[in-house]
């Protein structure tokens, strides 16, 4: 960013190399809090619960133990699609939702607030390859940082979670839910 000299009353006008909307790419991403792993998948158009079943099973092809997702209340969220895939026996998946508007719970906003740091900051990346191809880099990267990432991805609460189960002999997963 930089700043720029214009008369009194005029608009400030800038030359932008912004691409349209059609190069914009969307991914569903998850943080695993105990060992700093980020697992990733590209959305082709937009997020529906078809894609967020999707994403489902992607989590469970990559992590066969029992897992505990915690997400938001979005739309894609909800739907035939994903509670169709819920119902499959044996899923061994458990869905936290979080309250609505509650990103300082969500500890994946802390990867794409990096993401938005590290990869597109101030920056016009003009296609969806060149997108594709910095988000990757910096996700394929993040192998290499999870300490990083299990620190960065600290949430409220997760503290909150901690300090009663040092007060009270719980599981901390269970002082989540």
């Amino acid at each position: 960013m930089r700043g720029k000299w214009v008369l009194r009353g005029q608009p400030a006008l800038v030359d932008s190399s912004s691409s349209s909307l059609s190069q914009k790419v969307n991914y569903y991403s998850a943080v695993c809090l105990e060992t700093g792993e980020v697992e990733t998948m590209e959305v082709s158009d937009q997020y529906t619960a078809e894609t967020s079943a999707a994403f489902l099973r992607q989590l469970r092809a990559r992590f066969a133990e029992p897992l505990i997702i915690v997400w938001d209340n979005g739309p894609a969220h909800r739907g035939d699609a994903l509670r169709t895939y819920l119902a499959t026996p044996d899923l061994q998946l458990r869905l936290v939702r979080l309250p609505a508007y509650s990103p300082d719970f969500n500890a994946d906003e802390a990867i794409w607030d990096w993401v938005r740091d590290e990869v597109t900051a101030n920056t016009c990346l003009g296609s969806k390859d060149k997108v594709r191809e910095k988000v990757g880099q910096f996700f394929r990267g993040l192998a290499e940082r999870t300490a990083e990432v299990k620190q960065r991805c600290r949430t409220i609460l997760q503290a909150r979670a901690e300090a009663f189960s040092q007060t009270v002999h719980v599981d901390p997963t269970l002082a989540l839910v």
